[in-house]
């Protein structure tokens, strides 16, 4: 899709502000504050604090993108030189990292104008290697930065032309071309790219050609934005203040909700299961529904799969409700979802419901235990109330602890103790840690993830009663996703305690990769892991997951 981008910049400082405008209303912008804050708006017009690895990456990004890394950013990076006077093709073999290629078909513009089709962007679209001596460096955050990067630069002129960034999800690559010097009346320097080429992890282009350049005044404002004040923001519609959803567990404990969804002539409805996925940053649809209530389609996008990058359509629907919450014209992404989940009755996995349907309402689930000697299945529910009229119980207001966001996902503070259970010749003991966890509701089937690193530094596999999983691991997009055979290196072990504030979890059924975190779990660096959907039984959780304050709470049913 083509569309419009200002990128604003302070000369002097680290601070920085971009707003990206494609078609379809379609708009995000995100920046770093004069006091070192990062923040995201959403296409939903949702505007967060970006923490952590994702402040880093952003920031970084940015930098490089602005030469701010070489100016007045220069102060908040660690920059440690690897090389210098190589050829730029020694220094790639020896440097690179390749980001992964996707598996999936990507359609761009030849050099007249011609439609191509191919695996990943043509290598003619690209920016080739300078010839020229290079230097490589090394770069991060300072004070616990766990992103890294790598910036090759044309010794000769001091730009970059390639940059690598490392993250969870694999590797992030920008290429640079052309690159401009800019002075003002009062001899202040500024550089810009006449290209900057992007490719994601998940292998999706992006080019940004700058068509303009110039000094604007020093008053400007870099401050995150009031959520949903932006003029792209869809409207929300309340009903009522408090209401009931449809609701029920998915095999493997996924929360399912059913949404109705509207068509433009409101002639077609359709009211299929959902997972409801606190760690989505946005909504997913199957190709089916989408088709029943007329979802307009319209460009691509990438996520990362189990196996491989997914790539669907954009749909834009006319309304969504969840209960009481009526959400305009919401966007999706077109996902295949057979075989991801089995519903109850047989009946047809509509979707994936993120962050966009929790960000201004508060989610009150209850899931209580089953009655001892009852045959009847527990009865789960979830109500979606408005967040200016709840009114929480005292026990809620005890309860709350204050939830992070990175990248759009949230993630809570936690205290866990891994059980001994006496194997390989130890005595029985517990290890008591404390750490960061994401919020993963649409992580089914265990009760949390721990992290390799926990998991190395832990001894899960020798310290519980490990069991290594057999069979095939499948996902969203199975049809077209490479699946892996499940290997022994994924052991599931025993937590003894998973503490939240003012309850607690016990014996909790946990699985780690040890030979390290696998890119569709996109695990923060700076976490221990992630509790799952099937670790909230026997409790009452509430979500008020809103940009301004958001927290957790949990406590006995």
């Amino acid at each position: 899709m083509d569309g419009h981008f200002v990128l604003a910049r302070d000369v002097d400082g680290a601070a920085f502000v971009e707003r990206v405008e494609l078609a379809e209303s379609l708009t995000t912008t995100s920046g770093r504050d004069n006091d070192g804050a990062t923040w995201d708006a959403d296409w939903f017009g949702d505007a967060r604090a970006n923490a952590l690895d994702g402040a880093e990456t952003s920031s970084m990004m940015t930098w490089v993108r602005t030469n701010q890394w070489n100016g007045g950013a220069r102060g908040r990076v660690r920059v440690k030189k690897l090389a210098e006077g190589a050829t730029a093709e020694a220094a790639l073999r020896r440097f690179s990292v390749e980001a992964p290629k996707s598996s999936s078909r990507v359609e761009s513009k030849g050099a007249k104008g011609k439609k191509r089709r191919g695996g990943r962007e043509r290598r003619s679209d690209a920016p080739k290697p300078p010839k020229c001596a290079c230097a490589v460096y090394a770069i991060s955050i300072l004070d616990g930065g766990k992103v890294g990067g790598r910036v090759f630069v044309d010794e000769a002129t001091g730009f970059a032309w390639r940059a690598e960034f490392y993250h969870q999800r694999g590797v992030e690559r920008w290429l640079f071309e052309g690159w401009e010097r800019m002075v003002s009346e009062d001899r202040r320097e500024a550089f810009t790219p006449a290209l900057a080429h992007r490719t994601s992890a998940e292998g999706q282009v992006t080019m940004f050609r700058a068509r303009e350049t110039t000094f604007a005044a020093s008053a400007m404002s870099f401050s995150k934005p009031e959520s949903s004040v932006a003029d792209w923001s869809p409207k929300r519609e309340w009903s009522s203040a408090a209401g009931a959803v449809s609701t029920c567990r998915g095999e493997g404990g996924h929360i399912l909700v059913k949404p109705k969804l509207e068509s433009a002539d409101g002639a077609t409805t359709s009211s299929d299961w959902f997972v409801l996925d606190t760690a989505s940053t946005g909504f997913a649809v199957t190709g089916d529904v989408a088709d029943a209530v007329s979802m307009s389609a319209f460009g691509t996008m990438s996520i990362t799969g189990v196996a491989a990058p997914l790539e669907g359509a954009m749909r834009r629907g006319h309304a969504l409700s969840l209960g009481p919450l009526t959400l305009s014209s919401p966007l999706f992404m077109e996902q295949n979802l057979d075989g991801a989940i089995r519903v109850p009755g047989g009946e047809r996995l509509g979707g994936v419901l993120g962050m966009p349907a929790l960000a201004h309402a508060v989610v009150r689930l209850r899931a209580p235990m089953r009655v001892a000697g009852s045959r009847d299945a527990p009865k789960l529910e979830v109500t979606v109330v408005k967040r200016d009229e709840y009114a929480p119980a005292a026990e809620i207001e005890r309860a709350w602890q204050p939830v992070t966001f990175i990248d759009g996902v949230p993630y809570v503070r936690l205290a866990y103790t891994i059980a001994d259970d006496g194997f390989a010749g130890i005595a029985a003991t517990t290890m008591e840690r404390e750490g960061l966890f994401k919020l993963a509701l649409g992580v089914g089937g265990v009760g949390a993830m721990l992290s390799a690193k926990v998991a190395a530094a832990s001894d899960l596999a020798n310290r519980t009663k490990a069991l290594q999983p057999g069979g095939i691991m499948s996902g969203p997009g199975e049809n077209t996703g490479r699946l892996q055979r499940v290997g022994g290196e994924i052991v599931t072990g025993r937590v003894a305690a998973v503490r939240f504030k003012n309850f607690e979890f016990i014996n909790v059924r946990a699985v780690a990769h040890l030979d390290g975190d696998p890119p569709d779990a996109d695990l923060s660096p700076h976490a221990d892991g992630a509790v799952c959907a099937d670790l909230f039984r026997g409790c009452t959780v509430v979500f008020d997951l809103a940009s301004d304050r958001p927290r957790v709470a949990v406590v006995p049913p």
